[in-house]
């Protein structure tokens, strides 16, 4: 199944480039990177200033999709196990 805006809370989002915009921790607002790794709680994201782990659910973020449409999603939503989230039914409202 190929990555759009509207399953990209389904889909594997590992080797995705992202902009974290708004953060209840302002030391991670602004960073950008791609995304190395993935868990239930936290997203390691590979900056110029080296690998950070930031936790999804205090997070929004703007992803870049392969085709260079930029997605912004609530970290919370990605909240879980990836295996896990890819398998879960989501409220098509946001």
């Amino acid at each position: 199944m190929r990555i759009t805006p509207q399953n990209i809370a389904k889909h594997e989002i590992v080797g995705l480039s992202t902009h974290i915009i708004e953060s209840k921790d302002t030391s991670h607002v602004c960073r950008k990177g791609v995304i190395l790794d993935e868990s239930k709680e936290m997203i390691q994201i590979g900056t110029e200033e080296g690998i950070i782990s930031v936790p999804k659910g205090i997070c929004v973020f703007d992803m870049t999709l392969p085709d260079s449409t930029v997605v912004r999603i609530d970290g919370g939503l990605l909240r879980g196990r990836p295996e896990d989230r890819m398998k879960k039914r989501l409220n098509r409202s946001w």
